[in-house]
């Protein structure tokens, strides 16, 4: 059985058949600009909506005379307290410039087959119904946006100190170190970011007729809250308008410090007089012509440290457990797709890292820098030598049932007259104020059998725990090295082999249930 009726809105009980004639229109909202005459018939109306833009700052540890801290925080823990409380707070000010676009709708009156303008012929049988649009006059609107000028908001941010009432080297959790509350450690980097607008992924919106100036930081090292006040404030505060000025101030409060990510203090090393200092040490080797070349390799990867003697010291107010630095250095080479991860080693401090002591300045104003020289050919194992690789996953594991790690790796050797980056990363294991993996903290209850070691806790995972901000360095080999065997060649084949096993079984699965032709 058919059925069939019509479905037709309100509006198309009306034709458009009048139109207003074009005439030349002047923009109220913005001045000297004139609406085209094409864009004028059945104007509706016109509005202004300023576009979003932000302003970045990178806040890092306050510079101070850490020697003279030093010695009063021996003798007296308060007089310590009042030097670091000196300090002057951490604030800035700048200006957000942000464009004002002035958006404008008219309507023409246009012949449209459209059910929703027209409506539509419905016809229906036992179980589908199709709709046929029909045909009308209608109003149609169109929606246009032009740059009209520019707007300005000029804000400054100030950190508040805690109030000493409270947080003073009386109080049981108070470290002397963070006596204004806000401070932060050697090479702890936090990122503000000021917006004139109020932004988020999910509305997708980056342009309002109103301004909300935001200020959010990004990888915060404690929890903050922040309060905005307007300046000189007037009836058209933050709203939307050419040539508009508006002026707020930020004031950021600190409650207590929060466990992230370790940070990274590593530098390009320098010697006493702050000239730069070559760091990588290389390694002469057998060229193709049989001759020795003076760089056959990377031997030693060579940065300058600032934090790690102010940070054991830290540890040792915080925790009865020994602070441990592992770093971790990662070599990447150049693919199709971009850098790709080659190998990875991890030095532990107390084992495998060379220190010199190498200070940065003339007065000592910043004292004990250490030189580091990591060695990235220690043996044998993987794990420890930059130039081994473990055999693909597919024969690794079950090799392991039998063969140690040595065994299950080959060298893997650089290519000639290819640039590759070293990057380095830092772990502070056994230190409460970082992300711990569950070696460092087996007791946690997310490091448990019944939560299987951590696995379904991301903060567990190696790359939120290692610093997310890594000390690059850059070399080409020379074109007269090449080291690589047969063997390097085979298994590099075996693991794109590894990788397209996967993708083959997917295909044929697919195709026998019949979805692949």
């Amino acid at each position: 059985m058919i059925l069939s009726f019509y479905s037709i809105p309100a509006s198309a009980f009306y034709y458009c058949i009048e139109q207003s004639p074009p005439v030349e229109i002047h923009s109220a909202e913005c001045p000297g600009l004139v609406i085209p005459e094409h864009k004028s018939r059945n104007f509706i109306g016109e509005l202004l909506r300023c576009s979003e833009a932000h302003n970045e700052y990178t806040r890092q540890q306050a510079p101070y005379d850490e020697e003279a801290w030093q010695d009063l925080k021996n003798i007296d823990r308060a007089k310590a307290a009042e030097f670091l409380r000196a300090l002057p707070e951490p604030a800035w000010s700048e200006t957000i410039n942000y464009p004002v676009n002035l958006h404008w709708c008219w309507q023409n009156c246009e012949l449209v087959t459209s059910e929703r303008h027209c409506g539509a012929i419905v016809y229906c049988d036992d179980n589908t119904c199709n709709h046929i649009p029909l045909t009308c006059f209608a109003d149609i609107t169109y929606c246009e946006e032009h740059n009209c000028g520019k707007g300005q908001l000029d804000f400054n941010v100030k950190y508040i100190r805690k109030d000493a009432r409270w947080w003073h080297p009386g109080h049981k959790n108070y470290v002397d170190i963070l006596a204004n509350g806000y401070d932060l450690l050697p090479g702890e980097k936090e990122i503000i970011t000021v917006s004139n607008l109020k932004t988020s992924w999910w509305t997708g919106s980056r342009q309002s007729e109103k301004l909300s100036p935001t200020l959010s930081i990004e990888d915060p090292r404690n929890e903050y809250s922040s309060g905005m006040a307007i300046n000189d404030k007037h009836a058209n505060s933050l709203d939307c308008r050419l040539n508009g000025y508006d002026n707020v101030s930020f004031s950021v409060y600190t409650y207590k410090r929060i466990t992230s990510a370790s940070p990274n203090a590593f530098s390009l090393p320098t010697a006493f007089d702050n000239t730069e200092l070559e760091p990588l040490i290389w390694q002469s080797t057998t060229g193709n012509n049989g001759q020795r070349i003076a760089k056959g390799y990377p031997l030693i990867l060579r940065a300058q440290d600032y934090s790690a003697a102010t940070m054991s010291e830290v540890s040792e107010d915080l925790s009865t457990k020994l602070k441990n630095i592992i770093v971790r250095v990662q070599l990447f080479e150049p693919s199709i797709f971009g850098e790709k991860l080659k190998s990875t080693i991890y030095i532990d401090e107390a084992k495998a890292i060379q220190q010199t002591l190498n200070a940065i300045s003339s007065d000592q104003k910043i004292r004990r820098s250490t030189l580091w020289e990591f060695k990235l050919k220690n043996g044998g194992h993987p794990d420890k030598n930059i130039y081994r690789s473990f055999i693909p996953a597919l024969f690794y594991y079950p090799g392991k049932v039998f063969l140690t790690d040595e065994e299950l790796s080959y060298d893997d050797n650089l290519a000639p007259h290819t640039e590759y980056t070293l990057k380095l990363t830092v772990y502070q294991k056994n230190f409460p104020f970082y992300l711990q993996s569950c070696d460092a903290d087996p007791d946690a209850w997310d490091c448990k059998w019944y939560t299987l070691w951590g696995l379904f806790n991301v903060n567990r995972y190696e790359r939120n725990y290692f610093s997310k901000r890594s000390l690059d360095v850059r070399f080409r080999t020379s074109p007269n090295v090449d080291n690589r065997t047969w063997l390097s060649s085979f298994w590099h084949t075996m693991g794109w082999v590894q990788a397209v096993v996967p993708i083959g079984t997917a295909v044929i699965i697919l195709k026998y249930l019949g979805y692949w032709f």
